[in-house]
């Protein structure tokens, strides 16, 4: 099977968004005893967290709004299970993105022979 350099750049794009989609749900699955609330609820927080600390430059709202969670998330306990179904995800995450990268590359030393 011959595939062309832009071929394996589109697959190993979809690798990497795939490894990191997965990342990204792998740490909250694994972070699932700090924070009190669902996704939706957990990214409304983030958002709120990053416009008090980077787009009002207040570092110090940022860190009681951190406090407060904290404070609400304390009560809930860690689900072992979830925690280690984020690990797998979080490395089947890293394993699709060194197999993304490694494609890029190859489409890039194709491309390059090409032009040789």
């Amino acid at each position: 099977m011959n595939m062309s350099a832009q071929t394996l750049n589109i697959i190993g794009f979809a690798a990497t968004v795939l490894g990191s989609s997965l990342g990204i749900w792998g740490a909250l699955m694994q972070a699932n005893a700090y924070y009190p609330f669902g996704i939706f609820e957990f990214t409304e927080h983030i958002v709120r967290v990053f416009k008090k600390a980077v787009i009002k430059w207040s570092l110090d709202e940022a860190l009681k709004q951190i406090h407060t969670t904290a404070r609400l998330g304390e009560d809930k306990k860690e689900d072992r299970a979830k925690s280690l179904i984020g690990l797998y995800l979080v490395f089947c995450g890293f394993f699709l993105n060194l197999i993304g990268a490694s494609l890029a590359l190859a489409a890039s030393v194709m491309e390059s022979a090409s032009h040789k």
